[in-house]
């Protein structure tokens, strides 16, 4: 693949990423999603990374058999088999965008409290012993982000009430401007600005050895 196709496919993924989650901390008030989503994201943003950058260097030092080193899908085939096998469990993670702790932790004990469930509160979390299931409670100040994670029994219905109840929560909460998040969204441009940049030198000979590499794969 031409060097310039590869800054191309290795750039832009990232600088998506970043910029989205720049802007993520940026628009004053809390967003949740699931652990499940947050890593598919990272997955998505480091993909052209991992297809064209180590998988290269494992199929160039012939560390695998020969009939999957002329595989052309084998570096996207690698790069799915450790996604798959890094894949969070559904249901056990929560991710709440530019909020603190303190009001994610107020809001789970409001939740908690009138879900009628015994439960007992230790530092760092909640244990709930009559669903078998424990809550972690964790953040990054630097970033306003906090992970909740749950441990135990796979409760779905208590982790839809707890996303549901958190969303409704917190729709009100409004946080000021995150100086990280603009700079991250900054840094995401400039990112972005460069690959454009290379496909705006000679967008023909970029759609020229784009179509060569979509026949190669194709054989």
């Amino acid at each position: 693949m031409p060097s310039h196709l590869i800054i191309c496919v290795n750039l832009l993924p990232i600088g998506t990423y970043l910029c989205v989650l720049g802007l993520f901390h940026t628009i004053g008030r809390p967003l949740i999603t699931t652990g499940v989503r947050d890593y598919l994201a990272l997955v998505i943003a480091l993909s052209g990374l991992a297809i064209t950058g180590p998988i290269d260097y494992i199929l160039h030092y012939r560390m695998l058999p020969d009939f999957l080193v002329h595989s052309h899908w084998i570096g996207i085939g690698l790069y799915l088999l450790l996604v798959s096998a890094l894949l969070p469990r559904s249901h056990e993670k929560l991710i709440i965008y530019n909020c603190s702790e303190l009001s994610v932790a107020a809001g789970l004990r409001t939740i908690l409290g009138q879900s009628g469930l015994s439960f007992q509160e230790v530092p760092g979390g909640w244990i709930i012993p009559e669903r078998g299931v424990s809550l972690e409670l964790d953040s990054f100040s630097a970033l306003r982000n906090v992970s909740l994670r749950f441990h135990g029994m796979r409760d779905r219905e208590l982790f839809q009430k707890v996303h549901d109840d958190l969303v409704e929560m917190l729709a009100a909460t409004r946080t000021g401007w995150s100086l990280v998040g603009l700079c991250m969204a900054a840094a995401g441009g400039i990112v972005l600005a460069f690959p454009v940049w290379v496909l705006a030198q000679d967008p023909q000979n970029i759609v020229a050895v784009f179509r060569e590499v979509l026949e190669t794969w194709s054989q």
